[in-house]
């Protein structure tokens, strides 16, 4: 594709975007298809929002993956679906408040708490949905896993603090922020694309390094994503490290030093014989 081509499309897209039309190809069509298939779509999406769906899908080719791919040793599977998800999209739609009833960490139970949710989020790590809400009684953002939440009643919000809580959850995410810069070793950077793809749910911008041949990658990620960018880390093995972020680079040496020490060859040990005994040779 040349560079006219490319500023042509751009053009096309920037316009369907403004008019609110969304383009998809024919695989993320047959995609689409197949995850309806899913035992969670009909959980996950309203009978009319799922009935839509199907006959705009009714005429594309199915994804027959099981024809290419072979699944060995698979884990139990836990529901991608969860019974709060419709109530808490609605509320979230509505923008609306909610009176939540939970538990917390210990068990206890925390009763009429009041919040302002505004995201719902699926944590690859711990396979487990949660809803992020703003708690104006501590001024705090906050994550709640939804299998810790007993009820969640909807709530009315007064416009003037509607607009209040909308102004100050973007400060505070940022605040919450952080940055971590990855070096790509320069024997790898054949591997950027792979890499680069580790970390694609991020913020992040790229700089190759002429003077030592590598690429190093500037993070932005929530300070709760740590773990996540950790066990992605552990992944790439060899091929990456942490160049900025003492408390990254400390848990990843902590890690290494753990992994050696399983495979350290164990001291021999010296069997001293008691002071008082004495040989006799013949």
């Amino acid at each position: 594709m040349n560079l006219f081509e490319k500023m042509f499309n751009y053009q096309i897209m920037t316009r369907l975007n403004e008019t609110g039309l969304f383009t998809w190809t024919s695989q993320e069509r047959s995609w689409l298809r197949m995850m309806l298939n899913h035992t969670a779509a009909q959980e996950a999406l309203t009978p009319s929002t799922y009935s839509k769906l199907q006959d705009m899908l009714d005429m594309e080719q199915d994804l027959n993956l099981q024809e290419y791919l072979t699944e060995k040793a698979k884990s139990e599977e836990n529901s991608v679906s969860h019974p709060l998800l419709k109530p808490l999209r609605k509320i979230i739609m509505h923008q609306q408040g909610f009176r939540l009833t939970g538990r917390v960490r210990n068990g206890q139970i925390i009763q009429d708490q009041f919040g302002f949710p505004y995201k719902l989020e699926y944590s690859m790590v711990k396979k487990e949905w949660y809803v992020l809400w703003y708690a104006p009684r501590f001024g705090k953002l906050m994550s709640t896993k939804l299998r810790s939440i007993i009820t969640a009643e909807p709530q009315h919000i007064e416009p003037e603090s509607l607009s209040q809580y909308i102004a100050l959850i973007p400060i505070l995410t940022e605040k919450r922020k952080t940055t971590v810069t990855i070096e790509v070793l320069p024997e790898f950077n054949q591997e950027l694309s792979r890499i680069l793809y580790a970390f694609s749910c991020f913020e992040k911008q790229v700089e190759y390094v002429e003077a030592q041949r590598s690429y190093r990658i500037e993070l932005t990620i929530p300070r709760s994503e740590m773990d996540y960018v950790l066990s992605k880390m552990r992944f790439l093995g060899k091929r990456v490290r942490i160049v900025e972020n003492a408390a990254l680079r400390k848990r990843m040496s902590e890690t290494a030093a753990k992994v050696l020490a399983r495979y350290a060859d164990p001291e021999p040990e010296v069997r001293s014989e008691p002071a008082h005994v004495m040989r006799i040779t013949p």
